[in-house]
């Protein structure tokens, strides 16, 4: 009689293991709300976690489930996933709709962090442009000076002649 009890007592807490970690994906989808903290918190990463534990769960207890059970995970699996699928494809759409001035501002710092680390090709042919124009000034400003050089020492040679 203690075994029955047991069994029952068995299967009511892994039932309850399923819907704990069905909630916390649901959680982490973003789908309600941290009843701890009120907000939603949304982390893709760790609902993809908690689903690939599930399905783990899933796969250990294969053949060891009565039919409730089996269904009870497969279901809570299914459910999951699509709603993962349904948030990652959100996700990206957000990315598209992002306003080309948003997308440029990313691409500035982008060019800021990766001069620092190692420069793109436009960031070099950029720089090598600044270059080239500064030589072309400074190939300017010796030639004046050169010009008043020449200009100074011809004085002075005529200054001494008389």
């Amino acid at each position: 009689m203690e075994n029955i009890d047991e069994k029952k007592l068995y299967e009511i807490q892994f039932v309850q293991l399923i819907f704990s970690l069905k909630t916390s994906a649901i959680m982490q989808l973003g789908k309600i709300a941290n009843p701890l903290t009120g907000k939603i918190e949304r982390n893709l990463n760790e609902a993809k976690y908690t689903i690939d534990m599930l399905n783990m769960i899933k796969e250990k207890t294969k053949g060891n489930l009565t039919s409730d059970e089996q269904k009870i995970i497969d279901d809570a699996v299914f459910e999951l996933q699509m709603n993962y699928i349904d948030e990652v494809k959100k996700d990206e759409e957000e990315k598209k709709e992002t306003k080309p001035e948003e997308k440029e501002e990313t691409t500035e710092k982008g060019t800021k962090e990766q001069t620092e680390e190692g420069q793109k090709p436009e960031v070099e042919e950029k720089e090598k442009a600044d270059e080239s124009k500064e030589n072309v000034e400074k190939e300017k400003k010796p030639e004046k000076k050169s010009g008043k050089k020449k200009y100074s020492k011809a004085k002075k040679k005529n200054e001494n002649k008389a």
